[in-house]
């Protein structure tokens, strides 16, 4: 597939990537040969495949529940940063300035 230099600014600026000018063309080729490889895939006959959620669909063993002591809170807070009144102490991350 032929991409321009103008799709792959476009795809840049889309991404949020800087792309210096003297990068396109490698990337054309890149991007190119990427597209490529989907093209033959999707020519690929799969009508007999039956769909799957996941390609590592098997089981996975699991311990068994017991319960046990939990850990010491004070231990639990001795390696934090900050604690506050026994809890962790965390940065505002949401509405900060």
């Amino acid at each position: 597939m032929e991409l321009t230099e103008d799709a792959i600014r476009k795809l840049a600026l889309l991404s949020r990537l800087h792309i210096a000018d003297e990068e396109i063309p490698v990337l054309k080729t890149k991007l190119e040969h990427i597209l490529d490889h989907m093209d033959e895939l999707s020519s690929l006959d799969l009508s007999d495949v039956p769909p799957m959620m996941h390609p590592d669909s098997g089981e996975r063993p699991l311990r068994q529940d017991e319960p046990h002591e939990s850990l010491d809170r004070d231990l639990a807070l001795s390696n934090a940063p900050k604690a506050v009144e026994g809890f962790f102490a965390i940065p505002k991350v949401i509405g900060a300035a």
